[in-house]
């Protein structure tokens, strides 16, 4: 893993691409691409320093049954075995204690590579509450890889108290490195990239993910309206919005299965290729 703060004034949105890349930007030589990596960043004006550390152990359940599960809710993009890109915005919501308190409920939107159709599986989003097992408003920002043989915990890199901000996410896989960003878009400050090494045997190209999950032992925690925008993936070099990529909606349920009570629901935009949003139903 490694992580590099760029020097005091750096703005990915107009730096050199081999200066973006030497602090930890993936950013593309191409003209074109180059250009559309760019608008990512409209309005960067800091970088907040990744301070990564390792999680308490998770219960992450990988794959889920046809179209439901009991701890993923959401949809995932299908039709092609080589994503290697996923991104979109999410809001932080407001948080409610009508569940219980931070250590007894959880939310967690994420987005990830994987998982739907094997055991492997990398993500990254944030938690509900500005720090683990702390306060309930804010998010906790991490990412996690799993498969079969190692269930790892997830690996925290900072938290803000910004409820209602836009956080902007993307992630990339190439040759078994993975790239996690986070961007708050709402106050033009992201923190550094993180870089990992050595990930090909958790990376699964079949799916990519937009998930919000109720970790197992755990009651969902109460949400505010939660929006997903903007989300789409990368196969190859092609880049397109989700719904306009084969999709399959998860539905998030008591028990995993259709006669299970819904915990959440997701709505499509009926104006956008790219965004849907969640409304929480119930705590379990």
């Amino acid at each position: 893993m490694s992580t590099i703060v760029p020097p005091r004034g750096f703005r990915p949105q107009t730096a050199a691409p081999a200066t973006a890349r030497a602090y930890g930007f993936d950013a593309p030589d191409s003209p074109k691409a180059l250009a559309a990596w760019r608008t990512r960043y409209d309005g960067w004006r800091e970088t907040v320093p990744s301070v990564p550390c390792v999680g308490p152990s998770g219960r992450s359940a990988l794959r889920f049954a046809t179209t439901y599960s009991s701890n993923w809710g959401g949809y995932t993009a299908t039709g092609h075995s080589n994503y290697n890109e996923v991104y979109d915005d999410q809001n932080i919501p407001t948080y409610y204690t009508s569940c219980g308190p931070a250590g007894s409920t959880l939310a967690a939107p994420w987005i990830g590579l994987g998982g739907a159709r094997s055991s492997k599986l990398i993500q990254q989003g944030f938690a509900s509450g500005s720090s683990v097992g702390g306060t309930i408003q804010g998010a906790s920002l991490w990412y996690e890889y799993l498969n079969a043989q190692h269930q790892n915990p997830p690996v925290y890199i900072g938290h803000t108290t910004r409820t209602g901000h836009v956080i902007s996410q993307y992630m990339t896989y190439g040759s078994g490195r993975v790239g996690f960003h986070w961007y708050d878009r709402t106050a033009g400050a992201g923190w550094s990239p993180v870089n990992v090494s050595g990930l090909s045997g958790y990376y699964d190209g079949t799916t990519a993910d937009y998930i919000n999950e109720r970790v197992y032992g755990v009651k969902l925690r109460k949400f505010s309206r939660q929006t997903f925008s903007a989300a789409g993936a990368r196969y190859g070099s092609t880049f397109k919005d989700l719904f306009k990529l084969p999709s399959t909606e998860v539905r998030l349920t008591s028990n995993g299965v259709s006669s299970g009570a819904a915990l959440l629901t997701d709505t499509r935009s009926s104006s956008s290729s790219s965004a849907f949003y969640q409304t929480w139903k119930r705590c379990s």
